[in-house]
């Protein structure tokens, strides 16, 4: 007899149920529980430790460190829409250690205290604590990849650790200093005690005192170009789809795994799921659902008139439907089974994630200043088109590269400018002056240059992507013309280099 579909829903409710009950009762065991977490947290170490960051990473470094003073850094985060928390902190250690140790020092200061407070004080089961600390959210990419949201993401989980006392309300304060979209889910804190009638006054004004100071320091410079205009993304609904479908299944590439690609083959369809996770999973109250719900709106309204939102934005949305369930759970609601599967798949995707990090680098930016050393040209003249990979080059090289059109010498990104060079014969007409004005140089890009006369610009090499995804294609400008002296002025002052590889 055919089995019906109520049987069958409640047969696997059962099924699930018995499979956690059973992990939980493993783990039930003060040794074998102890052990796991301290797997955990080292895999957790380990990812963070050999972790090669990737251009982001360097810039956000370059600009904490380089920058002369406050205020000129101030200034230059109008061009990265950037609060200056992150960049203060980074600055502060680089005082007592060396500045390319920052961000991993600072990641780890940040990832083990949170996932701490996840295995040891949120109200889930021990299994359910274990799979979130593993998810691919938080196992590598809050955590792994060294930038604000790292921070970010630990004050969001102190908040919800701290939801019933006083000092919730300092946390909630920082938030906005994070980034736009954790200045959103700061407000959805406010409302959500508001909802439970517990809002304190003092609070509530530091709160929003601190909310007009990270939007003050955001103000855009009037000649910025945003990254989506500098990289020509182009926005639209089923973009956001497609990256929505990366939250139900955030094994990024999918069965060609790379970072920050589609998941393929279900890119354009596990978005759906997602969305009935969330309708399931706050069914007890409606509320947080309208948050949720609200949240995804924002992200699809902003990034269709605003701003185009990488993955790593929308991921918070699957962040905060976990602190939402850890809120209903902290109150009393019973486990939901739709979460407990999804919380499986997003622990499988990060342990998969996690063994492709440990195999191969997530950057392969030291790989391409090695070649260009062992080649005996790091003392060159180099040109970089386009710039937005410079930083990690830089960062670890203490090389300074031509940014082509404006003839002036940088290290990281000034969003300031729009390159005409990225079609291939438009460059190579441009690089003919070049060889006029400067002889034979250098040039690095992230782009595979072909069709191109090899007596302008010739290959040297080629630097496979690491998980990343970013290639770095050395080549030679004018190959048979002679080297001359250059000497160009710098598109931004800085104050010193940071390399030590």
């Amino acid at each position: 007899m055919p089995v019906r579909p109520t049987a069958f829903l409640q047969q696997s409710k059962e099924a699930i149920e018995s499979i956690f009950c059973r992990a939980d009762s493993l783990l039930t065991s003060q040794i074998l529980w102890l052990a796991a977490a301290a797997l955990a947290l080292a895999l957790q170490t380990t990812l963070i430790i050999t972790h090669w960051p990737w251009p982001d990473e360097y810039q956000a470094l370059q600009l904490a460190v380089q920058a002369p003073d406050i205020a000129t850094l101030l200034e230059w985060l109008r061009y990265e829409g950037h609060p200056p928390l992150w960049y203060l902190i980074l600055r502060a250690l680089a005082h007592f250690m060396d500045p390319l140790d920052t961000l991993w020092v600072a990641a780890l200061l940040f990832a083990i205290p949170t996932q701490c407070l996840i295995l040891f004080a949120s109200p889930f089961t021990r299994t359910e604590r274990l799979l979130i600390v593993l998810s691919e959210f938080l196992l590598f990419d809050f955590f792994t990849i060294s930038r604000g949201q790292t921070m970010g993401v630990t004050l969001l989980v102190l908040a919800i650790t701290l939801w019933r006392s006083r000092w919730l309300w300092l946390v909630i304060a920082l938030l906005p200093f994070c980034d736009f979209l954790f200045g959103v889910i700061s407000a959805i804190f406010v409302l959500l005690k508001w909802r439970e009638k517990g809002l304190w006054r003092p609070g509530i004004a530091l709160w929003f005192v601190c909310g007009l100071l990270a939007a003050w320091s955001v103000r855009p410079a009037a000649d910025v170009v945003t990254a989506s205009d500098m990289m020509r993304f182009e926005a639209s609904a089923f973009m956001w789809l497609v990256k929505l479908s990366q939250l139900a299944l955030p094994f990024q590439g999918g069965i060609s795994p790379a970072w920050n690609t589609p998941v393929h083959p279900v890119a354009t369809v596990a978005w759906a799921a997602f969305l009935v996770l969330c309708w399931l999973a706050t069914r007890d109250n409606p509320f947080h659902r309208l948050m949720l719900f609200g949240m995804l709106a924002l992200t699809l309204g902003f990034s269709l008139t605003v701003y185009s939102l990488g993955l790593r934005h929308l991921m918070l949305v699957a962040l905060l439907l976990i602190l939402l369930t850890w809120l209903a759970r902290s109150q009393g609601a019973k486990p939901n089974n739709a979460f407990r599967i999804w919380l499986v798949v997003i622990a499988l995707c990060g342990l998969g994630t996690a063994a492709i990090a440990l195999t191969r680098p997530f950057d392969t930016a030291h790989l391409a200043v090695a070649k260009i050393r062992k080649l005996g040209l790091e003392g060159k003249h180099w040109m970089i088109v386009p710039d937005w990979r410079i930083s990690g080059l830089a960062a670890l090289s203490g090389m300074r590269f031509e940014r082509p059109e404006q003839h002036c010498m940088l290290d990281f990104v000034r969003w300031d400018h729009q390159t005409d060079l990225l079609d291939g014969k438009r460059l190579e007409s441009f690089l003919r002056g070049e060889i006029e004005r400067h002889g034979r140089s250098y040039l690095v890009s992230n782009l595979k240059l072909i069709d191109l006369d090899d007596e302008v610009v010739a290959p040297l090499t080629t630097i496979p992507a690491g998980y990343d995804g970013i290639d770095y294609h050395l080549y030679v400008v004018g190959r048979d013309a002679e080297e001359k002296a250059v000497s160009l002025p710098d598109c931004v002052p800085v104050k010193r280099p940071l390399a030590r590889f």
